[in-house]
């Protein structure tokens, strides 16, 4: 069993340093050192009222003896255990005192317990401790007056009679003290496992809490930003050509209402799972955008006024992430097209290959300038960067030919988690 260092000041034996602590010790130590005065008070109580003559009265005799110096004697024999009151702070020296009183008869045996089991329970080295305790046996056997014992057989007895004794008063209070001293280890070491705990929750909580609002933003970046430029570019072609007839006015009027009407839906969608505390017990979600969806998608840049080439080539077998991964690859091309291109030619492929499926989106240079000012935050890349590590893909993105280009390859086997 190991020893466990507690300083002084350490948490769980820095309690000592309060006043009540300093006054627990100064009420023990008075208490030790005051029993001899007790037995001898109740001695002389007693005495008088044995009768004389054998065993009682011889005695009534003895007590008779005890006199007031025979009580000073006592207390000045035991005042040794007085030093009890610094156990705490010197548990060592301590036990060096009432061990070298208890050696010539000048302190209690409770007192001598008490130190031992101190010195134990404070944490002191294995060789320190066994030290002190083999002073401490020798201290109560006292071999020195052994050569009083008039005969073997009662030196057998005495040496029983001792050893029993020091069993009881330095093995006992000595296990004790290991005990304690193992049992505030383990108890400090479990404080500190949970407060680590506390700690790496806590962490994690924060990084959930990091991941799912940049989550949330990606996904209102993906519905706000292609609905909305959508929206932008039907209404500025209007206003370029207010002289348009009514009912191409009405047509693109009814067109950027729909748009409109998709993305207040989708908002919705979003915004309602963040508000159930149980997605399970929650309305169904309205399906995710797979591949399916793409040719809306294409058909609603195609009807603002953007040319688009859009081709697939292979068989197509993608899981339903990787599926959506794809959506919003193309999605966020058209998007930027929108912004920085709009009119420009746009080609849009999609190639399953054995391993991965391969999706470009590459406008050319805009022939001209659209009069429609679309901001840009630069954040629909870094999400399509974000995206695709998810899956297990590579993305990549740069200008092409005057234009500019976006490929993403999503793996078919998309990883777990």
């Amino acid at each position: 069993m190991a020893t466990v260092d507690i300083a002084p000041g350490a948490p769980g034996f820095g309690w000592w340093r309060t006043r009540r602590g300093a006054a627990f010790d100064v009420v023990l130590a008075l208490a030790v050192t005051l029993v001899p005065v007790v037995l001898w008070l109740l001695a002389a109580w007693v005495s008088p009222l044995l009768p004389p003559g054998g065993t009682t009265g011889q005695l009534a005799i003895q007590l008779q003896d005890l006199s007031f110096a025979a009580l000073l004697g006592h207390l000045a024999g035991s005042a040794f255990d007085l030093a009890l009151v610094a156990r705490r702070r010197f548990p060592v020296v301590v036990a060096l005192v009432v061990v070298a009183a208890e050696a010539f008869g000048h302190a209690t045996l409770l007192g001598l317990m008490i130190a031992l089991y101190t010195v134990a329970a404070h944490g002191t080295s294995r060789a320190l401790l066994a030290g002190v305790a083999l002073l401490a046996a020798v201290a109560g056997l006292k071999p020195w007056n052994w050569t009083d014992v008039p005969s073997t057989a009662e030196l057998y007895l005495v040496l029983g009679f001792t050893g029993v004794m020091v069993v009881v008063a330095v093995v006992l209070p000595i296990v004790l003290g290991l005990y304690m001293n193992a049992r505030r280890g383990l108890m400090a070491s479990l404080r500190e496992r949970a407060k680590r705990l506390e700690r790496e929750q806590t962490l994690l909580a924060r990084q959930v809490r990091t991941e799912e609002r940049t989550r949330i933003a990606r996904e209102m970046h993906d519905v706000v930003a292609h609905r909305v430029s959508l929206m932008v570019v039907h209404a500025g072609a209007l206003e370029m050509k207010p002289d348009r007839e009514p009912a191409t006015v009405a047509e693109a009027a009814s067109r950027i209402a729909d748009i409109g009407r998709q993305a207040l839906g989708e908002l919705r969608q979003a915004i309602g799972v963040l508000k159930v505390d149980n997605v399970e017990d929650s309305a169904p979600l309205a399906p995710q955008p797979t591949l399916d969806d793409l040719a809306e998608l294409v058909e609603q840049s195609r009807s603002a006024g953007v040319p688009v080439d859009f081709r697939v080539e292979g068989r197509r077998r993608l899981a339903n992430v990787a599926e959506r991964t794809a959506y919003r690859i193309v999605q966020e091309g058209l998007t930027n097209v929108h912004k920085h291109a709009f009119g420009a030619r746009t080609e849009i492929s999609l190639r399953f290959l054995p391993d991965r499926l391969e999706v470009s989106v590459r406008n050319d240079a805009p022939r001209r300038s659209s009069g429609i000012d679309l901001p840009s935050g630069g954040h629909g890349l870094a999400g399509l960067r974000e995206r695709l590590t998810l899956v297990g893909g590579e993305f990549e993105s740069g200008p092409s030919g005057g234009g500019f280009r976006i490929v993403a390859r999503i793996p078919i086997a998309v990883p777990a988690g």
